[in-house]
Formats: C-alpha cells, sequence, structure tokens
C-alpha cells in the first residue's frame, strides 16, 4: 500500500548520501507509489567520516547551509534509510513508519525519539558479514604468519626467517553471533579451527550449527579461557557496555589475540593499555574504538602487537549497492505489507 487510504504516495527519506545516485533514484522512481525525495547535504560535505553512533542535532555539521529543505523532507517521510540519525526523531518525522538502517549497528537510534509504538527498524545485518570476516581471518593469519615481521625484516634489506604457527587447530571464541559471527565462524571452520559462540539468547544446553560449542552470557570467561582468538561482534547496548573488561582480559590466555569488529565501547581500553603493556596478549586487534576517531596522543597506536585501522573492516567495492538491494527489498515488502527482513527488536536492546 502506498500510505493508510492507498490514495498518497509512500514518501521514502533518502538519508543515507550514497543512495542519491542516479542509478538508484531510477529505481525508486520504478516503482508504483513511491515517491523518493533525498535529505540534501553540504557540496562536497565529509558526511562519511562523522561518527554515527549517537543522533545529531539538525542541521548536522554537514549539512548547515540546506536546513529548510532536510526539515521539510524529513516532516513529510513515511520511510526513512540513514546511517546518520536526527535526534527528536519523531517530533521531526511525526508521519514515519519505517526506518531502514545502513548498517548493521543500531545504537544511534536507541536514544533518537523513535516512537516505537508505530515505528518499526530494520538493519543491514549480514550485508558486510562476508567481507569483515574475511577481514578478521586476515588479520589472524597476518598475526599467526607473523607477516608483520616478515615485512620489516624486508624493509631491513635482512634475510631472516619468520617463522609462523599453525591456523588449523585453533579455538576460535565469537562473542555474538549475529552475521558476522557466523561468517566467522563459517571461515574459521573452513581453516580447520573449533569455533565457540557465545549469543545472549543462549540458554544451558542451547547448540548452534554455526559453531561446535555455543555459550550464554553468564559463561563469557569460559568461553574467553578456551580460545586462542577472540573475535568480539555483539551489538552495542548497555549490557554490553565494557563487556570485555579487566576480569575478562585476565581470563584470556597470554598467547590469544582480540579483535574489536563491534563497537569500541564493547572493550574497555584503558585496562586493554594496561594489559598490553604489563601482561600483554599475544596482540589486539582494534577497528573500532570508543569514541572516534582514535586521538592522535592514544597510547595504543604505538605499544607492540596492538593493531589498529579506522573502523574499515568491511569492504565498500559492493557495499552501497548491497545495502540497497536490502533496501529495495525490503521497500517492496512494506509496499505490499509483508514481513520485513532484519527487523530489531527494539524492546529487548533497551531503547528508550
Amino acid at each position: 500500500m502506498s500510505d493508510e487510504s492507498g490514495r498518497h504516495p509512500m514518501r521514502v527519506c533518502l538519508g543515507f548520501p550514497p543512495f542519491a545516485q542516479e542509478k538508484y533514484l531510477e529505481r525508486l522512481a520504478a516503482l508504483g507509489g513511491v515517491e523518493a525525495s533525498v535529505l540534501p547535504i553540504d557540496p562536497e560535505a565529509d558526511w562519511a567520516t562523522e561518527p554515527a553512533g549517537h543522533p545529531h542535532t539538525e542541521p548536522p555539521s554537514w549539512a548547515t547551509s540546506v536546513a529548510a529543505e532536510r526539515e521539510a523532507v524529513l516532516a513529510q517521510a513515511h520511510v526513512l534509510t540513514t546511517l546518520h540519525t536526527p535526534d527528536r526523531l519523531s517530533e521531526r518525522a511525526p508521519n514515519l513508519r519505517w526506518i531502514q538502517g545502513a548498517g548493521a549497528g543500531v545504537e544511534q537510534f536507541s536514544t533518537a525519539g523513535v516512537a516505537q509504538d508505530r515505528v518499526v527498524l530494520t538493519n543491514c545485518s549480514g550485508v558486510s558479514a562476508g567481507s569483515m570476516s574475511e577481514w578478521v581471518i586476515g588479520r589472524l593469519l597476518q598475526v599467526w604468519k607473523r607477516f608483520r615481521e616478515a615485512d620489516e625484516f624486508q624493509q631491513g634489506h635482512r634475510f631472516e626467517r619468520s617463522y609462523g604457527r599453525t591456523f588449523s587447530g585453533s579455538t576460535i571464541g565469537i562473542v555474538g553471533l549475529g552475521g558476522i559471527g557466523k561468517a566467522v565462524a563459517s571461515r574459521a571452520r573452513a581453516l580447520g579451527c573449533r569455533t565457540l559462540g557465545l549469543k545472549r539468547s543462549a540458554r544451558p544446553g542451547d547448540s548452534a550449527e554455526e559453531v561446535d560449542e555455543l555459550f550464554s552470557t553468564d559463561r563469557l570467561h569460559e568461553l574467553l579461557a578456551q580460545s586462542d582468538a577472540v573475535i568480539v561482534a555483539a551489538p552495542a547496548t548497555a549490557e554490553t557496555h565494557h563487556l570485555i573488561d579487566a576480569a575478562a582480559l585476565a581470563a584470556m590466555p597470554r598467547h590469544a589475540i582480540l579483535v574489536n569488529v563491534a563497537r569500541g565501547t564493547l572493550v574497555d581500553e584503558t585496562e586493554l593499555v594496561r594489559v598490553m603493556r604489563e601482561e600483554p596478549l599475544a596482540a589486539a586487534v582494534l577497528d573500532v574504538f570508543d569514541p572516534e576517531p582514535l586521538d592522535p596522543s592514544s597510547p595504543l597506536w604505538d605499544i607492540p602487537n596492538v593493531y589498529v585501522s579506522a573502523h574499515s573492516s568491511v569492504a565498500v567495492d559492493r557495499y552501497m549497492d548491497d545495502v540497497f538491494e536490502l533496501f529495495y527489498d525490503n521497500l517492496q515488502r512494506f509496499l505490499r505489507g509483508e514481513a520485513l527482513r532484519n527487523i530489531v527488536d527494539m524492546k529487548s536492546l533497551g531503547f528508550e
């Protein structure tokens, strides 16, 4: 349906700047009963480097010259697809019925004033899982095969051997069995690893086909103690804030690797700095931080065996197209009154 009466178009607000491309607009224009409008930004604005983990005021810093236009588009929107979100969202968009997040994380919407009684939220869980899991495996190989040392030897023109360890036979602990966690488990198994998974909804005796053993949240330290590498891939919620704290880090074997591709808030960075200086793990691989960007003065940049990257574990060569395909499929389902893919349980995640 186009709206409750069936007489007016479904107004779709494109708040994710890549969707302003003509190839996407043409496909939306071909859908009957849809009127798509781009939520404008300033010309040449660098929106992509702005953190998206919290709601922003209107207009945001990357759209100060188009405040009135943004206000008008939001006021009419029935559907919003976006990565960054305005605050007081239900006030700014009183007709809003559905939000399609452009990423897997949804913490930015949790305090954005979403009216849970009339707005459904979906995310892009699974879209980035393949490329992010490849990145995780690549980093583990880099550490265990000692590629960094081999590169240093080459730069110094030193013909020295840098033997690594065998990947197969390792135990990979995965904290969070969403799309990313499952994809990591699949690839780790293909390389001959044993996989352990922790899932918030798991109960004693439960199992999951994606991993060799499933753990409930109260068994986190047990999973950590058994793992040669720990992959943090859980959502950012009040419950997962500093999930990897002093006690969790102490539970990990010193030969283990910690990898965080979730959100920076899941790891106590202050405690991690202390551990990596005083009783180091084999490596800490960090793609996310709290806050972002990582401050140039942070000690994490210079600690041996800490691997820093700028929230870039996802490959973007096909990401925008894949996100659009999910949104496009969901939009057709929404128009037909069918169940949407990737619905987020806002209540269980503690949305305000």
